[in-house]
């Protein structure tokens, strides 16, 4: 019988590449599977991390860009109250309450008042009847204010408007500022009761804005620039009374859409209509003891980039150490895998010669308790067994045996 021979595909010698193939090279497909899966890894391992370290980075960053905010609101706040609680006192003064008080007189006290509260621009008394009898500097005195908000505001309880521009007392205030805005002031206004206990009048003031900006800067450093860090305080109405200018923005965004109208203070990740994404702390105003407050919400925010960057740094620092170790994997499989192809090769090799007809040719056999042992072991005894079937004269014990 002629004996099957190897065809010529299969004893034509492989180009060079053949063992980075991983479809002809056992290494080249065990380095390519354990670099796929320290690769699945690695992704997996980022996403996870990264995704646990931004959640906890948004709620520590969440939390103190609400407390800056709540600082800032808060200051405004008891500011206001101290300010408000300063014309009470003075309302209750004896040139104010007397129906036949001097106007002279009367001017003295506020004059006085001013000047121990320099951040009132203008203060007046107006009569029952909405006339402003006395006045800082006289200003506006005689004219009628029957009609202003803080007069109609303030006749049966204290009043606190909203920021406005008031040219009438500019000139009593800070000049106007290098873009010629002029300076905008806050109204407060209480009641004043006679000493026969009926209504004598209105106590106004006002406030110049300016000094916001102090207490901005108490909370919120000009240093806080450096890292685009800005807070805005916004009127009930979304219109900007104070911003920082700290956070890259050519003007402030709009009031956060907050989820919940009810909520008082809360953090978010706030898209904006400029474009960029911040993560944004915010507080409503709620006053502080029997100043209720305007409404006011204040805003401190971050860009998204900046203030998650320490999560991009991890991010990269486990991808570089992830694709080491991938690298690492993939060399150790190529050199595990080698031992195991080698072996293969010289079973592939020794079973080609005996198909060959060498008769002298034998199976590597096995050198440990392995399964590559096992196995090279046993296609050994069995290639040696089929030898003895096919000449028994060759089989140990027979009387022919070379061993006898």
């Amino acid at each position: 019988m002629e004996r099957p021979r190897l065809s010529e595909s299969e004893n034509a010698p492989r180009e060079w590449w053949w063992v980075f193939d991983p479809r002809q090279s056992l290494r080249a497909a065990a380095a390519l599977f354990f670099g796929l899966m320290a690769v699945a890894f690695t992704l997996l391992v980022t996403a996870l991390a990264s995704r646990s370290a931004q959640q906890a980075l948004e709620k520590q960053l969440g939390t103190s860009f609400e407390s800056l905010a709540v600082q800032l609101g808060d200051k405004l706040d008891r500011s206001i109250y101290e300010r408000y609680r300063t014309l009470q006192l003075a309302a209750s003064l004896a040139p104010l309450r007397a129906v036949d008080s001097a106007d002279a007189d009367r001017r003295r006290v506020l004059t006085a008042l001013q000047e121990t509260t320099p951040d009132f621009a203008w203060i007046g008394f107006a009569g029952p009847t909405g006339r402003i009898i006395a006045a800082t500097n006289g200003l506006l005195e005689g004219s009628a204010a029957d009609l202003r908000p803080w007069f109609r505001g303030a006749r049966n309880q204290p009043y606190a408007g909203d920021l406005r521009e008031t040219p009438e007392i500019a000139p009593a205030g800070p000049p106007a500022d290098e873009n010629g805005n002029i300076p905008r002031f806050l109204s407060l206004a209480v009641p004043v009761t006679g000493t026969d206990g009926q209504f004598a009048g209105v106590l106004a003031a006002q406030l110049r804005w300016s000094w916001a900006r102090e207490v901005q800067l108490s909370v919120l450093a000009e240093t806080a620039r450096r890292e685009r860090l800005g807070i805005t305080v916004y009127s009930g109405t979304g219109d900007v009374l104070l911003d920082s200018g700290g956070s890259g923005w050519t003007r402030p965004p709009d009031t956060p859409a907050l989820p919940d109208r009810r909520k008082f203070r809360g953090s978010l990740v706030e898209p904006t209509s400029l474009g960029t994404t911040y993560l944004t702390g915010f507080v409503r105003s709620r006053g502080f003891r029997e100043y209720r407050g305007l409404g006011w919400v204040t805003a401190a925010r971050q860009p998204v980039e900046l203030a998650f960057a320490p999560v991009g740094e991890m991010r990269r620092t486990i991808t570089g150490w992830g694709f080491a170790f991938t690298g690492i994997s993939m060399a150790g499989a190529w050199l595990f895998a080698g031992r195991i192809s080698r072996r293969l090769r010289s079973v592939g090799v020794a079973a080609g010669r005996i198909q060959a007809g060498d008769v002298l040719a034998v199976l590597p056999s096995g050198r440990g308790e392995g399964e590559l042992e096992h196995m090279c072991g046993a296609l050994g005894q069995l290639v040696q067994e089929l030898r003895w079937k096919k000449d028994p004269a060759s089989a140990p014990g027979s009387p022919s045996s070379p061993d006898r």
